[in-house]
């Protein structure tokens, strides 16, 4: 299947999933979700190839876009071990492009697609706990520290919200008055556009060419990121 776009179909499910969310009504509309959604996805990570694969030049590594499920595409079932929201269903549709070998931890690149909007960004979501190390090593310190500082506030000069500020207090060893004590309080650093309006691209090819500005927008991050941990 070549990527043509996602379709009102692929929104009308996921508002509809949002509204009857639980096992019953999936299990009568999985074919909706696995035409609408899950192959529509496929097609875009597989279209998103060659677009990835021009960023990894200056991201440290190979950029992974797999077509596929617990790959580049999120599982559309929830993890409720852990929660007291016991819903069995995510309303949303992820895809994700990472850098290196690690998927769950790496920085790269993201799109989620919601009912009424889609959001997209870059950067890394969860690091490990010495990647985390690795990354106030690298704020607290010069020249990297500046160089991270003016990536993120080009970003939110252009819109993007970056987070994620997780700790009240700056970490043990780093000085309560850093010049970067906000970003020494993230526990993982990603920027993203939030809450758009879906544009008109989406129904078409041209979603690709879309999504690539605004990776390109996030680029630098991603390859501080990728440098650093």
């Amino acid at each position: 299947m070549g990527f043509d776009g996602f379709t009102k179909g692929t929104l009308a499910f996921l508002g509809d999933l949002a509204e009857h969310n639980d096992r019953e009504w999936f299990a009568a509309n999985r074919q909706r979700y696995e035409t609408e959604v899950l192959e529509r996805q496929k097609a875009f990570v597989t279209a998103m190839g060659d677009v990835v694969t021009e960023l990894a030049g200056a991201s440290g590594g190979p950029i992974h876009a797999e077509p596929r499920v617990s790959g580049s595409i999120f599982r559309i079932n929830r993890d409720t071990r852990f929660t007291r929201d016991k819903s069995p269903y995510k309303t949303h549709a992820d895809v994700w492009f990472w850098v290196g070998d690690d998927r769950k931890t790496a920085p790269g690149y993201f799109v989620r697609i919601v009912a009424n909007g889609v959001w997209i960004g870059g950067g890394a979501h969860m690091l490990s706990p010495d990647g985390l190390a690795q990354m106030r090593q690298a704020i607290a310190a010069e020249p990297s520290g500046s160089e991270v500082q003016r990536v993120v506030d080009g970003l939110r000069a252009m819109g993007y919200v970056v987070g994620d500020e997780a700790y009240k207090r700056v970490p043990r060893g780093f000085p309560a008055d850093h010049p970067r004590a906000a970003l020494l309080r993230f526990g993982s650093l990603h920027a993203m556009q939030r809450g758009l309006t879906v544009p008109p691209e989406f129904f078409s090819a041209g979603f690709v060419d879309w999504c690539a500005t605004r990776f390109a927008d996030v680029a630098p991050l991603v390859e501080w990121l990728a440098g650093v941990v």
